[in-house]
């Protein structure tokens, strides 16, 4: 009986401290190259714009590729390039790279995806250096 209390404490007494001093796994948020997978495609919704004489129906949509992201509406588009991806929660993955058409300067989009439904929202950086949102999020837009 003596035997095995000193082997149990013995034991103890070496894997006690290794355990606790093993290093801890980080499930930091990596960047990676392209776009999701899952957020690949075209998503659309058809939209109302205007009103009496001059209304007439628009589509609302993101075509998302592997290298890139383009936003369309009634006016200019949003191109997104060199394109990296964060995903910050279970339906929510983060979206940067540079503007391609106009400002050249980098965005972020920040992408909201459950099941075949999509919401998104434009940040800009601002001179300070950090993100200032543009607008709010959209509408759900469908898988097409």
């Amino acid at each position: 009986m003596k035997k095995l209390l000193v082997m149990a404490a013995v034991s103890l007494s070496i894997g006690l401290p290794l355990a606790l001093n093993a290093p801890a796994t980080a499930h930091a948020a990596k960047w990676h190259q392209g776009t999701p997978k899952v957020l690949r495609g075209t998503w659309e919704r058809r939209v109302t714009v205007g009103k009496g004489k001059s209304q007439f129906k628009a589509t609302d949509g993101v075509k998302i590729t592997k290298k890139g992201l383009n936003a369309y509406y009634v006016g200019d588009p949003f191109v997104l390039g060199k394109i990296k991806y964060q995903k910050a929660s279970k339906h929510i993955y983060v979206l940067k790279g540079i503007e391609m058409i106009n400002s050249l300067k980098p965005y972020k989009v920040r992408v909201r995806q459950v099941g075949k439904r999509l919401k998104y929202v434009e940040y800009y950086q601002a001179k300070t250096g950090h993100f200032d949102k543009m607008g709010k999020m959209g509408a759900w837009l469908s898988k097409k």
